[in-house]
């Protein structure tokens, strides 16, 4: 089965749908040519599930004012939202990286909003391409 999420037109997607890129979503649908957008959904519910704690990790971090903590966190969470194609909110995460990684700790607060709005982009992005998917659409 090579069926991938590109069944989501533009009419169809989510006003949100900038937060993820597509094209990479798809090409994770190809890694496993058996049941590509069975892998997906695994790997967007595992997403889903780790992406509150990682927030977490990355919020702990900036109150303690660990700068070596957000920068373990913020690479962390950076690699697995890169991979699953959420360019804008990787980016916020390499900017922390980047804080933590200088000692710039009180530059990262000023990112925080920005991190949990787009969290929630992509969360909201991702749930609808599951329920899509669930639905038969």
């Amino acid at each position: 089965m090579s069926k991938t999420i590109s069944s989501i037109d533009k009419e169809n997607r989510p006003a949100n749908h900038s937060s993820v890129n597509l094209d990479k979503l798809n090409s994770l649908c190809q890694l496993n040519s058996v049941d590509g957008t069975g892998f997906l959904k695994k790997l967007i519910s595992i997403y889903l599930a780790s992406a509150p704690i990682s927030l977490a990790n990355i919020e702990k971090a900036i109150q303690t004012g660990d700068n070596s903590a957000l920068n373990k966190a913020a690479h962390a969470f950076k690699s697995s939202t890169a991979n699953i194609g959420a360019e804008t909110l990787a980016d916020i995460c390499q900017k922390l990286e980047d804080h933590g990684k200088n000692h710039q700790i009180n530059e990262s607060s000023k990112l925080l909003p920005d991190l949990q709005h787009e969290l929630r982009q992509v969360t909201l992005m991702l749930e609808a391409l599951l329920k899509k998917d669930d639905s038969g659409n």
